[in-house]
């Protein structure tokens, strides 16, 4: 529903930004627009065939190997992208730089996505930042995907859902058993509310999916039926 007034209003709010702070493509740095049509060109999207549930590109449709001999907990992610290119340089920007305003125009590509798949989901919830880092960052980019995904797509938005109990180190040059273990019992659903609930989770890229798959176990924990996840982007594999 991205016409719905609250998507709206978002929308002119961040735009408005942009009439005080003249805007550079988040892709390249070029222009006077947030994602230009060069790099919107240069996207390399994540097609089919890929696994029914992970997402991950394979050689045929149907479930990876990993997927059969180990299934996830969650029901199924998807990404919009391969994080790569101008893709990789605006998430860099919008969670390390403090261009925020590049949450609403990543968003977009993701609402259509998310329209596609047809999941029947009760909340969206981003996956949460810890006390310290939210600190220093000063803001969760995740919510800045998560919020007006659910504004546009007319689904509840609660974030206090999931929490992060447990600060953990950065993910970047772990390997996938040394991921998982980082964000093992990170996570908690501090309250019924998810109990019986469809859960989409959004983050802003998948690697090797352990962040997601802690985020997972701490819904089902806490009686979600069902969980889902969204992300921007997803890493090659190595």
């Amino acid at each position: 529903m991205p016409g719905n007034p609250a998507y709206i209003a978002y929308i002119w709010l961040w735009s408005s930004l942009d009439l005080l702070f003249p805007a550079t493509c988040g892709g390249c740095d070029k222009g006077k627009s947030r994602w230009c049509q060069d790099c919107k060109e240069s996207v390399e999207l994540i097609l089919p065939p890929i696994c029914n549930i992970c997402g991950g590109q394979t050689s045929r449709q149907g479930l990876c190997a990993n997927c059969q001999q180990n299934p996830p907990e969650y029901d199924a992610i998807r990404s919009w992208a391969i994080y790569d290119g101008p893709v990789r340089n605006a998430i860099q920007k919008l969670k390390y730089k403090r261009d925020i305003s590049l949450g609403i125009v990543l968003t977009r590509p993701i609402i259509d996505l998310f329209a596609s798949l047809n999941w029947k989901i009760d909340y969206v919830v981003p996956v949460p930042l810890g006390v310290a880092r939210l600190r220093e960052r000063g803001y969760n980019q995740s919510a800045l995907i998560a919020r007006p995904l659910a504004l546009g797509s007319g689904v509840r938005y609660r974030p206090q859902a999931l929490k992060r109990v447990r600060e953990t180190t950065t993910q970047v040059g772990l390997t996938i058993n040394q991921r998982r273990e980082n964000v093992k019992n990170a996570f908690l659903s501090p309250n019924k509310e998810v109990e019986g609930k469809s859960v989409l989770i959004i983050d802003d890229v998948m690697t090797s999916g352990a962040t997601l798959e802690s985020c997972t176990t701490a819904l089902i924990q806490a009686g979600a039926v069902k969980v889902f996840a969204l992300t921007l982007a997803r890493a090659h594999k190595k």
